[in-house]
């Protein structure tokens, strides 16, 4: 029997950015502007800077361009970010310097401080707009 896995919208979020920003670089299209029209369609475009820099980050820490799944089957990276933004460290594949890593980790601090800013606590809703908890994770 398949595992099967109930994302938060915030997961949701981080996911469909990752994917989106992955995307834009595959198709040699500038990444922010891309995720921030993705984001604001869900009341989150103030998001794009903190991920742009999250997503290029972690492809340096990771030591290979980051890899996306499909759907709700996610890739080991995609896990790897999921587990690192919620704060389950999780050993990094690739060597890299102290000032490298500290880096990674601050970006992913303030992801997560923009997430918390971005979200009512209370609801789970985005604070500008409210948005349905299905469909966001884009392939």
């Amino acid at each position: 029997m398949a595992a099967t896995f109930s994302f938060s919208i915030q997961q949701q979020l981080v996911l469909t950015a990752a994917r989106q920003w992955r995307r834009a670089r595959h198709l040699h299209i500038p990444a922010q502007p891309h995720l921030y029209r993705k984001l604001a369609r869900h009341g989150c475009g103030q998001l794009a800077p903190a991920c742009d820099s999250l997503m290029r980050l972690s492809e340096l820490v990771l030591g290979h361009p980051f890899r996306c799944g499909t759907g709700l089957a996610l890739s080991e990276d995609e896990w790897r970010l999921l587990d690192m933004i919620e704060g389950r460290e999780r050993q990094l594949v690739h060597e890299c310097s102290v000032a490298l890593a500290s880096a990674f980790r601050h970006a992913i601090r303030s992801l997560h401080i923009m997430i918390d800013m971005a979200f009512n606590i209370d609801s789970g809703e985005p604070v500008k707009r409210a948005v349905a908890s299905t469909g966001l994770i884009a392939a």
